[in-house]
């Protein structure tokens, strides 16, 4: 959601002669967007219910779009329409699409049945699908293989850093910080799903908590109690085994505490097991906060040699990384430099989100010019 609504603020600026219909779900700040003179908005007001959405994605959508008669549709959520009458693009984000059971751990019933039948609907609008935009070559080689689709149809095509993530060293001070200012802080900012893994938290610190409190090690999490049944029970078995000086959760963050968030941690620990392009690995490295990552294809491509990588499936490793990165300030001093160097690489990530909308419309229009 943040790289679109970055993507949807710059398009105005750039846009000539284009107009758009954005067909957006409310109360996300979609419709809050200033667009090219001309465009228009459908801002969905209904269910997010499984039939709810079935109804309107398959029945209303096509309905919408044959009366708006777009030269060229976009879709930037993962899914199209089946049967379009013009050309269709589509931005594929959603890494649970060709990332196995492995990856996803105690996921809920209703979420595997919300995962198959997203699969469905891709299936249903690949072939009448022109080009598929993919945010790394991991999830290019990895859409390809799972949906059998040819990779001359793809396109690599990174976000920026997010632009409202900056680093100020003279920021405000978060007051956790203050209240522990010789502790070492591990930022975790996640929402709990099975795929983000912050469950890993509890039976590591548990192993290791004799450790992590004699060296002032703290984890800080970002868990909304009231978004979460989940999540609930992680707070509650984090006081349950009398955690709570270890792992503090802050609860959920705007983009200004965020920033604030990153530039004063020491270092950032996502735990996930399954990403397409993490904007996180970006805005920490866009900071200088040093990266701890899963040695898994998604981080891999992301940071390269600016993080430091454990195994996920092992306990100790973690706790090895973890150590390691407390007692060497020149290693972390390293990967925050490394981290510089890999934003500047050109051939991964655009300059900035003017570069990276400039893009998206040069390409459509190719896509709408080539039929």
């Amino acid at each position: 959601m943040v790289g679109m609504l970055n993507l949807l603020k710059v398009i105005k600026n750039l846009a000539q002669h284009e107009q758009f219909l954005l067909v957006c779900p409310a109360g996300y700040g979609y419709e809050d967007v200033d667009f090219p003179a001309g465009s228009e908005f459908f801002v969905y007001k209904g269910s997010h219910s499984p039939f709810a959405r079935y109804w309107f994605e398959t029945v209303t959508l096509p309905k919408i779009v044959e009366r708006y008669k777009p030269d060229v549709i976009f879709g930037p959520g993962n899914i199209g329409l089946a049967n379009p009458n013009v050309p269709q693009v589509l931005f594929i984000k959603q890494a649970y699409l060709f990332y196995g059971k492995k990856y996803y751990p105690g996921a809920a019933l209703q979420w595997r049945l919300r995962i198959w039948a997203l699969k469905s609907q891709i299936k249903k609008s690949l072939p009448k699908t022109d080009l598929i935009l993919c945010q790394t070559t991991v999830v290019q080689s990895r859409f390809c293989d799972v949906f059998s689709y040819p990779k001359e149809k793809t396109k690599v095509l990174a976000f920026p850093p997010p632009k409202e993530i900056v680093h100020k060293p003279d920021i405000e001070t978060p007051g956790v910080f203050g209240q522990s200012s010789d502790s070492f802080f591990v930022f975790l900012p996640t929402v709990h799903m099975a795929h983000r893994n912050p469950d890993i938290l509890i039976p590591f610190c548990e192993r290791y908590c004799e450790t992590i409190r004699e060296r002032k090690i703290k984890f800080l999490t970002t868990l909304e109690p009231f978004r979460s049944k989940a999540a609930r029970r992680f707070l509650q078995k984090v006081d349950e085994m009398k955690l709570g000086d270890i792992i503090i959760n802050v609860g959920e963050l705007d983009r200004k505490q965020m920033a604030a968030f990153l530039n004063h941690s020491d270092i950032l620990w996502l735990p996930t097991l399954l990403e397409c392009l993490s904007t996180v690995y970006l805005e920490a490295m866009l900071v200088g906060l040093p990266i701890m990552a899963p040695d898994l294809d998604f981080a891999r491509y992301t940071c390269d040699d600016a993080a430091v990588y454990y195994n996920p499936w092992k306990l100790d490793s973690i706790f090895d990384t973890i150590i390691s990165l407390h007692g060497n300030a020149l290693l972390r001093e390293e990967l925050v430099c490394k981290g510089k160097h890999q934003l500047a690489k050109r051939d991964k990530f655009p300059k900035s989100w003017d570069n990276f909308a400039l893009e998206i419309i040069e390409t459509l229009k190719r896509i709408a010019k080539k039929n």
